[in-house]
């Protein structure tokens, strides 16, 4: 009898070290399956802002390529220079122009003038 009650003892307790072990089991399963389940819920967000950063960076390198370049805005300094020159220019002919015909309509005036006074006398 006393050895039945030691197996008895020694399947129970084998019995409660076999459910420990498998809590122990499922609570490791459990925390490495949703450990991962986490890392891939972070790796698949990471994922899609580097997606979205990707796109961004495109963009900018779009836009950035069709800026004009050191020697555009250069030649374009150059061609304002050339067009002030030549509007300089315009302004002393200009200038000119005004000077002779404030003598052509001097001379009309008098021409007027000696008309009119020709018609009254």
């Amino acid at each position: 009898a006393r050895r039945r009650a030691r197996v008895i003892v020694d399947l129970d307790l084998l019995l409660k070290l076999a459910s420990f072990g498998l809590s122990v089991g499922a609570m490791v399963f459990a925390f490495f399956a949703n450990r991962q389940k986490g890392n891939d819920e972070r790796f698949k967000a990471g994922s899609d802002r580097m997606d979205r950063h990707e796109l961004r960076i495109q963009t900018l390198e779009q836009s950035v390529r069709v800026l004009p370049t050191r020697d555009d805005m250069h030649e374009l300094q150059l061609q304002l220079v050339r067009l002030n020159g030549n509007m300089e220019r315009m302004d002393a002919h200009l200038a000119g122009q005004q000077e002779i015909m404030k003598r052509v309509e001097t001379v009309v005036g008098r021409h007027e003038d000696h008309l009119l006074k020709g018609q009254k006398g």
